[in-house]
């Protein structure tokens, strides 16, 4: 559905209310004696934000009483007020804002409409903002007056997930309203989209410890012979359908909140060449094409116990290519994957391999009307390594929802953190819940509060990097090392000039402790790459040897123990050491002779 501010007719214009004045209020906050968990948090969120921007506390009431109200939530007192406030067809998350006479009315759809109302109340029209799980700006103001207002809106993504750590948090996820899979969002949050098996479930659903010694033939046929070991599932098999479909009804039973199960082919593994799958495949013209044959026979097979239930799959690797005829069934979502340069929008972007997504991404759009993306941004070989892509967020995801996309999985820093992870988290969030957000302004905003005097030195470094992708058309990939010529946008000129701006920016804050702790670890990933390339960006022992102890310094302070997905940072930092030493040894040597 479409995710606009729509205007509803028939409130008559009313001067601005004045919600509170010097500490003082006249107006109360109502919520249904049957509300929700998330519709009494959200009333509380409200009371607590108000106080804290005017230092009027707002009471919570069941009863509507005299005087002027903001109503929160649905209810009999909501329907007893005139003005014809609709919510049918809100869906899960869709939300009014709207003010009727003196009163304010913030109500939406469950689980989640009413919640996001509220926020989108403060954020909007007062201008809250929660940049991390622990920076906020709250502005204060003696007088909060309200104008005319009647918004209404759906979000345009009904999945909206930056799957970095730092964005799990639970009230960090609802104030931003994101609603993915891993974030800890309980009951008081309206909960969140819930997959049961997220990813790379073929051998959890036909486990080959339980059939292959029986039923080779499930498995794929790789040269002649039916393997399970880095392989995949027959998938023309008649009888396997049957046996996923029972094992998804099994996940169900066991958990029973689960929207969303993922039916998706291995990682990396081979698929099958038996003679009905190669058959298929070149029917369709796509490897794809046995894969959403099983896919559609499972939830088929689901459907009438679980109408309300979709089957996830995924597009990815030798199945990106869609299908030429065989469409997804309407309770299937196919999670198509990116693959290219990350360092230029996806829809100007001269790589072949985004070419390729292009066509990809309209194929599978003619074909469903519930595509999801799953998308990288980060380096997973190297969290640590400074990305220059935040600059193409924003495209991207217009980009997505020009091609019809649903859903929006932007898979991050997942273990640990990285480059920028707190504002990459934030810019995704607000993109993904506003993609027609200015989001240069959004960053400024996250930067002016989260870094305060050095806001300006950190942008210019992120600027730095992007002029330089961009200008020179350099392609940046998500395994690409800190050396060169691997990562040419990372120069000894534009690493001197970057450091430099580092410079800059501690000695603004030099003064503000808890803000220069944030320059340091931000300044991390420069580090990275100095340290990745000692004999280049050194001129002596001491002077690596320096920059490794502040920088496993600075990684403690901060609990960075990760490298890249798989690795803790610790081998790194022995490397490093390791070589200091060698270093040290080789000088000393010189210096003898």
């Amino acid at each position: 559905m479409a995710g606009l501010w729509l205007l509803l007719p028939g409130c008559m214009a009313h001067a601005d209310r004045i919600v509170a004045d010097g500490g003082s209020t006249d107006y109360k906050i109502v919520i249904d004696p049957k509300a929700s968990a998330s519709e009494q948090h959200a009333a509380a969120e409200l009371q607590t934000f108000l106080e804290k921007i005017c230092g009027a506390r707002l009471s919570i009431t069941q009863e509507a009483g005299a005087g002027p109200k903001i109503f929160v939530g649905p209810g009999l007192a909501l329907e007893r007020l005139s003005g014809g406030i609709e919510l049918a067809g809100l869906g899960d998350e869709g939300f009014v804002i709207r003010t009727v006479g003196p009163h304010l009315v913030l109500a939406g759809g469950r689980p989640r409409g009413t919640l996001y109302a509220c926020y989108e109340f403060l954020d909007r029209y007062l201008g809250c903002r929660w940049f991390t799980p622990k920076v906020s700006r709250i502005p204060a103001r003696k007088t909060i007056r309200i104008p005319d207002i009647d918004d209404r809106k759906i979000p345009v993504f009904e999945y909206r997930d930056p799957y970095y750590a730092v964005a799990l948090d639970g009230d960090w996820a609802a104030r931003n309203r994101t609603n993915g899979w891993q974030a800890r969002l309980g009951a008081k949050h309206g909960g969140r989209v819930v997959y049961r098996g997220f990813v790379h479930t073929f051998y959890s659903l036909v486990p080959p410890d339980e059939y292959f010694a029986d039923h080779p033939e499930y498995y794929s046929q790789i040269e002649g012979k039916r393997t399970h070991e880095k392989a995949q599932l027959c998938l023309t098999n008649p009888d396997i359908a049957a046996i996923a479909a029972d094992n998804v009804r099994q996940w169900l039973q066991e958990m029973p909140e689960a929207d969303i199960v993922s039916v998706s082919h291995m990682d990396g593994y081979r698929e099958c060449e038996c003679d009905p799958c190669k058959t298929m495949t070149q029917r369709e013209g796509s490897r794809a094409g046995p894969l959403i044959h099983f896919v559609n026979q499972v939830a088929d097979l689901i459907r009438d116990d679980h109408p309300d239930v979709a089957i996830d799959t995924l597009a990815y690797t030798f199945s990106r290519t869609p299908p030429t005829s065989i469409r997804p069934r309407p309770n299937v979502i196919v999670r198509v994957c990116t693959g290219g340069c990350v360092s230029h929008p996806l829809g100007t972007c001269s790589d072949p391999k985004n070419h390729r997504y292009w066509q990809d991404l309209a194929g599978w759009s003619k074909l469903s009307d519930r595509v999801y993306v799953w998308d990288y941004v980060s380096n997973y070989n190297h969290y640590l390594l400074p990305l220059p892509n935040i600059h193409s967020f924003h495209p991207n995801i217009k980009y997505f929802l020009d091609h019809g996309v649903k859903g929006v999985f932007e898979l991050g820093n997942y273990k640990g953190t990285g480059a920028f992870a707190e504002l990459r988290s934030y810019i995704l969030a607000r993109c993904m819940w506003d993609p027609d957000c200015d989001w240069e302004q959004q960053m400024d905003e996250f930067l002016e509060t989260y870094h305060g005097a050095a806001a300006g030195f950190i942008r210019q470094y992120i600027d730095l990097l992007s002029r330089k992708v961009l200008d020179e058309d350099i392609h940046v990939y998500i395994w690409d090392p800190p050396t060169s010529p691997a990562a040419p946008y990372l120069t000894s000129d534009i690493v001197a000039r970057a450091d430099r701006l580092f410079d800059r920016a501690q000695s603004a804050v030099a003064d503000d402790p808890p803000r220069l702790r944030r320059v340091e670890k931000d300044r991390l990933p420069l580090q990275y790459v100095k340290l990745s390339r000692p004999k280049e960006l050194f001129d002596s022992y001491e002077q690596f040897n320096e920059a490794v102890g502040e920088f496993a310094r600075v990684a403690a302070d901060w609990s960075i123990d990760r490298s890249n997905e798989g690795a803790t940072l610790a081998p790194q930092l022995k490397k490093w050491r390791d070589t200091a030493a060698a270093r040290r040894a080789a000088e000393a040597a010189s210096g003898a002779e």
